[in-house]
């Protein structure tokens, strides 16, 4: 699609906040590219970027190929001109550009510069492959880092213009991430659903963390080693339950060896009685 400079810079800040792990293309040449059969989504996946891009170069339109890689680099950082001035200068004066806002994946830039030297036949020479310094993740350091590496990307495009005789095309990507990408919270108008919200929040940590300590202190002992079957209480109640069965054992057998006649509890109605009676 045809892009002025405003919609290729500016533009690519619509979706900025959208998705933290995605990031820009852009793509100006000094031929006109055909792009009848490109898609127009500002949000496409980087493998649908790449064969859209091998589309466009597949009548091997200009002579010499810059491709461009800068590392962390996502929408908000080509919110402004001022941010990136030599490379907003070379997209005004392209005669043919395309620019997606959020390419979701790595963009493999190898695979577009081994496309280009098989597909038209061209010396390593006439296909340039730069990587910029990554992009800081803190607002004051990407500025700067920024501003150096457009810098750097200006001195290039002068010699390219000087030397490439006008047909060049400038692939500008972002490269893989050295730096984990922001999050973002959201942030909700009615406190008190934000307060519920915060709560269950909290409550689904606390629980996860419970659930987290206690897989954690898994006792993986055998059985007899973890548990203690016979505590000292046991061990004195049977002691006592044996002495005393021992004692009930002595007097039962004490009482069972007794031995008593049959007539020894008869009263006695003989003369000898009753001489004991007077």
């Amino acid at each position: 699609m045809r892009l002025s400079v405003a919609a290729a810079i500016t533009g690519l800040c619509a979706s900025a906040h959208g998705f933290s792990d995605s990031s820009p293309f852009l793509l100006f040449s000094t031929a006109k590219l055909s792009q009848d059969s490109i898609s127009q989504d500002q949000l496409q996946s980087s493998t649908k970027v790449i064969e859209a891009t091998k589309q466009l170069l597949a009548s091997c339109p200009t002579n010499h190929y810059l491709l461009v890689s800068q590392p962390n680099l996502n929408a908000a950082h080509l919110a402004s001109k001022a941010a990136v001035p030599e490379l907003s200068d070379s997209l005004g004066r392209a005669a043919s550009r395309y620019s997606v806002a959020e390419v979701a994946g790595e963009f493999d830039l190898r695979s577009i510069a081994a496309y280009i030297r098989d597909t038209c036949e061209l010396p390593r020479s006439a296909v340039d492959l730069i990587e910029l310094s990554p992009v800081p993740s803190s607002a004051a350091e990407s500025a700067k880092t920024l501003t150096k590496n457009d810098n750097e990307l200006g001195l290039v495009l002068d010699q390219y213009k000087a030397s490439a005789g006008h047909s060049y095309t400038v692939i500008y990507a972002g490269g893989a991430r050295t730096e984990k990408p922001q999050t973002y919270t959201a942030e909700f108008a009615d406190s008190s659903s934000a307060g519920h919200h915060h709560h269950d929040q909290e409550l689904k940590r606390d629980v996860h963390s419970k659930r987290k300590g206690k897989k954690e202190e898994r006792d993986n002992r055998p059985l007899f080693e973890k548990y203690q079957f016979f505590t000292p209480g046991i061990f004195m109640a049977l002691i006592m339950l044996i002495v005393l069965m021992s004692i009930l054992y002595s007097g039962i057998s004490a009482l069972s060896s007794l031995q008593v006649s049959y007539g020894a509890f008869d009263k006695e109605m003989g003369p000898a009685a009753q001489k004991k009676q007077q």
